[in-house]
């Protein structure tokens, strides 16, 4: 055996080259001219999924057609063979060979399932790691500063069992793990109120800064809400309905008004109350990758 080739689903094994002595079906193997690489088969002729979409050798033919790859050893192979490490062996060649072999070992694409019951956090970064098809390791390796993989296997874990994320845990995703940017949008009907910009902690009404309620400690779930309740003239009058009643009312403005940060849960119960919808829009790189709207 010369390498691997490491792929989503599955990891190709290549056999040697063209001239070799022993052939075995289902290996890949090497050109001896153009170091390109062949799946080995006596009966397929096409590529296609199952056979990793490399053109087909059957030891005399090859078979090579628009869908097929193009792979070389030079280029895609992780060098397994003792003698030929021995010979270019570089601790970026080492380096390579172990991340390579981390990605084999966990190819998986997390696809948490979003439940009923999933707060604002919880459906945001299950539809971020959807969109972005990351894997465990793709996420150790972006977290900084850097979490092992027991820790980030354990967030993981936590997001698929736990319904409610708490502001805490959504923070060290958007900030240690993912590295993104998200804008909160409160609406009134299809006017914008306040936009949220994180993490540069920006409230923008379009109107008049609130300085003396952005300087507070105050998580930013709880200013835009004290800004909401100035903007709008909102007070218990307003929030009152058939189905809320004072006692709800009062737990709500008692929790706004104390030390403790505000759930995900909270602030959606707010915004529905005072007859208000918003958005959350995820950005990596400047482009949105996930939006996420309650009304």
């Amino acid at each position: 055996m010369i390498g691997i080739i490491p792929s989503g689903s599955k990891t190709f094994i290549v056999g040697g080259m063209f001239d070799c002595e022993t052939l075995e079906v289902g290996k890949l193997y090497v050109d001896n001219k153009t170091n390109r690489l062949y799946m080995y088969s006596l009966t397929e002729t096409r590529s296609n999924p199952s056979n990793g979409y490399f053109p087909i050798w059957n030891g005399n033919k090859t078979y090579v057609s628009k869908f097929s790859n193009e792979k070389y050893l030079d280029k895609d192979v992780v060098i397994t063979d003792i003698s030929c490490m021995c010979s270019n062996i570089s601790n970026e060649v080492a380096s390579q060979v172990l991340n390579q072999q981390r990605r084999s070992e966990n190819m998986e694409i997390l696809e948490p399932v979003l439940v009923d019951g999933d707060n604002t956090f919880t459906q945001c970064v299950k539809g971020i790691l959807n969109a972005q098809k990351y894997t465990l390791i793709d996420l150790v390796d972006m977290s900084r500063p850097r979490l092992s993989e027991k820790v980030i296997s354990n967030y993981y874990s936590a997001l698929t069992k736990i319904t409610f994320m708490r502001l805490d845990k959504w923070l060290i995703w958007i900030d240690v793990i993912l590295h993104m940017r998200y804008v909160i949008t409160v609406y009134k009907d299809d006017r914008v109120l306040l936009s949220f910009d994180y993490p540069r902690e920006i409230f923008d009404t379009g109107i008049i800064r609130y300085d003396s309620i952005i300087n507070t400690k105050d998580d930013s779930l709880k200013k835009i809400i004290k800004i909401l309740m100035i903007m709008e003239n909102i007070n218990k009058n307003n929030l009152r309905s058939k189905e809320v009643d004072d006692y709800t009312i009062n737990n709500m403005l008692t929790t706004i008004n104390s030390k403790k940060s505000l759930s995900a849960q909270l602030f959606s119960r707010f915004i529905r109350m005072a007859n208000l919808s918003y958005s959350v829009n995820v950005f990596k790189d400047g482009n949105m990758i996930f939006e996420y709207r309650e009304s």
